[in-house]
């Protein structure tokens, strides 16, 4: 009795204590995780559930002088997945016999129970696949490969009303990740000026990448608790907040951009021209109110961004200038007073030699004044004329025009000229350059150049962004005088003669107005000289010449329908496009504009 008694008291106790370790353990579990590995623990759980997004930020809009939208971002979003979760549901043979092996007893209805579910998931898959028009036969073998990873990109660029659809199908693994896409309202018409953005909204080409910095925005952070198929299941709290980019306003005019880029295409084709390009500037501030090269993209295909026609000719082209040099040599000799205005140079019988090269006229014009060497644009006058002067001091109007000076525009590709050093120069190099030919530029430059002419022997400045008006606002930087507001008015008067009857750019005149301008048609180089038969059309105008608005400059490059004259080719593009800007913009007539005109 006493043995059953002390066997009785020792298995109690033995229960006690049993029970007393297994809460002591608890304790001790409690307290090592509440307290010991508190934060440890906590930071660890977070690493699974809690995680940091980024909310991208949009991209400033690029707007024209007139507030109309040329580029802006549109909200996109991507799909994403996790290889790993959505790989399982991706090979159903594979993971059968898997199943199989792991439990070999499982009973009917759980087995069924799994069919189920994996059939299920894998419909979902095929239904997403089918929205976002995605081939599996494709698609499942890139995953399955990546079946180790976390991350895969499905389809980057997705609207969001297809993104929400996707999202309610259920699909395990699925993200979606919010981002926007730009888009440019004007496509092509404005290629080559405002460029494009790469996939990651980056600025890759024209205004997009000199101004990038400008236009990218702060991406913003927040945390989110997500599950483990990795769907967001709770916002947390924001880390930082997106700003967006800073809007850009330029210069350009949205409304002549659009009667540019339409007229010059019209010549394009009509002359099956090699490539076509032009460029109209406001001719008191400098402003590019219009730019277009041909052929054009649309910055909204991204199929299209390869090639040559992502080009801006107009700064990236170089050209020999060809005749629109002539009013620089005149105005350069009037202003030396080595040619005196009424002065009658002797260009006959139509051509002349210096140091044994040839230089031509199409037809023997006979005496003519400063005046008339520019409306018959004869290459002997012009040349007679600029060998009264020292190679220094032609060489001085050139660099004082701008043809030695960076444009300050930046934008990507933008060729710089070149024109020898005068001290390298020959009698026969001087000659020929007096119009035109031995040294390149961009149509720019030649366009910048006229703002001579328009503002009274002062060269301008030229700017791509639009000019604030304001209340006493001066101009950065001192104005150059190149020569003198005489020289300057009369050459401009000069020039009206080209579009008069008897002149190279009658089809340039607009009716009631003044029309100024200069013609050019040049040979194209080749290797040791000029091709025979494939010219460069050119084209100057300014207008109204009473009191100017508009400097247009258009080259139309190897027109090959027989027709290549400038007066021909490229002026007709000057005449169309400014009849309607003229009107559109409410210029005035000239009032002493006529019929001759």
């Amino acid at each position: 009795m006493l043995n059953s008694r002390h066997s009785f008291l020792q298995r109690d106790f033995l229960i006690f204590m049993l029970i007393g370790l297994f809460f002591t353990v608890i304790v001790f579990k409690a307290v090592q995780v509440q307290i010991i590995q508190a934060d440890f623990l906590v930071s660890e759980g977070s690493k699974r559930q809690i995680r940091t997004l980024k909310i991208p930020a949009p991209r400033g809009d690029i707007l024209d002088r007139n507030g109309n939208l040329l580029a802006l971002s549109t909200p996109i979003d991507a799909i994403t997945i996790d290889p790993k979760i959505i790989s399982f549901y991706l090979d159903k043979k594979f993971q059968y016999k898997k199943l199989l092996l792991e439990q070999p007893n499982i009973p009917a209805i759980e087995l069924d129970k799994w069919h189920k579910n994996f059939d299920s998931n894998l419909q979902k898959y095929r239904q997403m696949l089918r929205v976002l028009n995605l081939s599996e036969s494709t698609l499942t073998p890139k995953i399955l490969a990546k079946k180790n990873k976390r991350f895969m990109y499905l389809k980057r660029v997705v609207l969001p009303r297809v993104s929400k659809k996707i999202a309610g199908i259920g699909v395990a693994g699925l993200g979606i990740e919010n981002s926007y896409k730009r888009y440019y309202p004007a496509s092509e018409i404005n290629g080559q000026t405002i460029g494009f953005t790469n996939i990651d909204e980056k600025g890759i080409s024209g205004i997009e990448k000199t101004y990038n910095d400008w236009l990218t925005g702060t991406d913003g952070k927040k945390q989110v608790i997500k599950d483990r198929a990795g769907h967001v299941i709770e916002f947390v709290k924001d880390i930082q907040v997106a700003k967006p980019g800073s809007s850009l306003t330029l210069s350009i005019d949205g409304d002549i951009q659009y009667l540019l880029y339409h007229s010059l295409k019209e010549s394009y084709v009509q002359h099956r021209a090699l490539s076509a390009q032009s460029v109209i500037l406001d001719a008191k501030t400098g402003e590019v109110l219009a730019m277009a090269s041909l052929p054009g993209f649309n910055p909204n295909n991204r199929q299209q961004l390869t090639g040559q026609s992502l080009r801006n000719r107009v700064v990236m082209d170089r050209i020999e200038p060809g005749s629109p040099i002539k009013p620089f040599i005149i105005a350069k000799a009037l202003d030396l007073g080595v040619l005196l205005e009424n002065e009658l140079i002797n260009t006959s019988p139509g051509f002349t030699r210096v140091q044994g090269q040839k230089i031509t006229d199409t037809k023997n014009h006979g005496n003519l004044t400063a005046a008339g060497i520019l409306k018959k644009s004869s290459n002997v006058g012009v040349s007679k004329v600029s060998l009264k002067m020292s190679a220094k001091q032609q060489w001085q109007i050139f660099e004082d025009a701008g043809f030695g000076q960076d444009l300050g525009l930046f934008l990507p590709g933008e060729y710089l000229n070149f024109v020898k050093p005068p001290e390298q120069w020959q009698k026969a190099y001087q000659a020929y350059s007096s119009f035109g030919y031995g040294f390149n530029i961009n149509l720019m430059q030649l366009a910048r150049a006229y703002t001579i002419f328009t503002n009274k022997g002062v060269l301008k400045p030229i700017t791509l962004l639009k000019i604030e008006e304001k209340v006493n606002q001066k101009e950065e930087g001192k104005p150059v005088q190149v020569i003198s507001k005489d020289v300057a008015n009369k050459v401009l008067k000069m020039l009206e003669a080209a579009t008069k009857k008897g002149g190279t750019a009658p089809k340039a005149k607009v009716d009631g107005y003044r029309v100024a301008g200069k013609t050019g048609t040049v040979h194209k180089t080749k290797t040791g000289g000029y091709e025979k038969n494939q010219y460069v059309s050119l084209f100057v105008g300014i207008v109204p010449a009473s009191n100017p608005k508009y400097i247009m400059a258009t080259v139309v490059n190897e027109p090959s329908r027989g027709v290549y004259y400038g007066g021909l080719v490229a002026a007709p593009v000057f005449k169309s496009v400014m009849q309607d800007v003229l009107r559109l913009k409410n210029i005035a007539p000239d009032n002493s504009a006529t019929g001759e005109h």
